[in-house]
């Protein structure tokens, strides 16, 4: 696990609510007392937590999280109860303790544990499964948006049925729904403190998003590209350079975190546009970031009214060539102004583009 990861995570995540439901089938697994850890951690940093037990068994999860020595209590009705459940669960929570409730029903994401994650507002819905979690060409899904689902994108699947029901939950307000296997060891902090996570995971839209770069994003920004500065992969960028070009950033997040950047920058007069400043973080890449950003950008080109677009590298030429299938050009098609830049700086870059039209 990525030390990073987690302290950047952990302030997120204090003070949020998970609500996770143990299938019937764990309940009595060994595997379970794992996840179990992983909930008391989570619950040492604040994150609280309602534990939904599959059926009736609370009392067989009770003693478990005792043994594990999870600050726990029990609410004495089923969630088939309704207000009355909810406000008990609500109750625990409130005094800083795990909340142990039973589904009193067969099956995840039922009714009454999602009408309690929605009414308490949690920010995770988590289903501890005893079995694979879905996948594609035998690949896990990773992540997968509730309107990719909905829309028929999980046909060829494995677990269709359970991705439609996890991209409900999100539409009905939950923004985050994860399906674990809940004999993995150490399931819950490695799905949790990771981008990626372990598991797959049905979200909203806003999980990943490409958006305009703040000036509060600059020194993050910096840092970030640093390392390839001194490589002399990327041209040195100052505080003061990106300030006064902020509308032609935009970084790509991961729950708010800055993983890439890339920019845009127009040349009105030659009816085109730079790709500039790409770069993703080193332990992002291969999940086709640097491809979605540089279609945004296009995108932004062709919406501009712009006829080409063209990008300078002279350490991603095989990305830009073979990857993104771009051609190489001669600098004399650049824009003037750029051309004696690119001239001036002695870089052996080659210029690559494509027509947007």
């Amino acid at each position: 696990m990525n030390v990073r990861s987690v302290l950047e995570y952990v302030p997120y995540f204090r003070g949020r609510l998970f609500v996770v439901h143990i299938c019937e089938e764990l309940l009595a697994a060994e595997a379970l007392v794992d996840a179990l850890l992983d909930v008391d951690a989570l619950h040492e940093i604040g994150v609280r937590l309602v534990l939904v037990a599959e059926g009736g068994q609370t009392s067989l999860l009770a003693r478990r999280a005792s043994t594990c020595e999870v600050h726990a209590a029990v609410a004495e009705l089923p969630l088939t109860e309704g207000a009355a459940a909810v406000a008990r669960v609500s109750e625990i929570v409130e005094r800083r303790q795990v909340a142990i409730v039973a589904s009193g029903t067969a099956g995840g994401m039922d009714a009454g544990s999602v009408a309690l994650a929605t009414s308490l507002g949690a920010a995770k819905y988590i289903c501890l499964q005893a079995g694979s979690i879905p996948c594609r060409d035998g690949q896990p899904i990773f992540a997968i948006r509730e309107s990719d689902v909905l829309a028929g994108a999980c046909t060829d699947c494995t677990h269709p049925e359970v991705l439609q029901q996890a991209a409900e939950v999100c539409r009905g307000g939950i923004p985050r729904v994860h399906l674990l296997d809940g004999r993995r060891r150490g399931v819950l902090l490695d799905e949790i403190f990771s981008e990626e996570g372990v598991g797959t995971m049905v979200h909203t839209d806003s999980y990943r998003e490409i958006r305009p770069l703040q000036e509060d994003d600059i020194p993050e920004l910096l840092s970030m590209i640093a390392r390839s500065v001194v490589d002399s992969q990327l041209v040195e960028r100052t505080y003061e350079s990106i300030r006064d070009h902020l509308h032609s950033y935009y970084v790509y997040t991961l729950d708010d975190t800055i993983v890439g950047c890339v920019a845009l920058y127009p040349y009105a007069a030659d009816n085109c546009a730079e790709l500039g400043c790409l770069f993703i973080k080193h332990n992002y890449g291969g999940h086709g970031y640097g491809r979605a950003m540089c279609r945004f950008v296009e995108d932004k080109a062709r919406d501009m009214g712009f006829e080409w677009i063209f990008a300078i590298s002279q350490s991603a030429v095989a990305y830009f060539r073979d990857r993104l299938g771009y051609a190489e050009l001669s600098r004399e098609v650049l824009p003037s102004s750029r051309r004696e830049v690119l001239e001036a700086s002695g870089r052996s870059s080659a210029v690559f583009g494509r027509r947007l039209s």
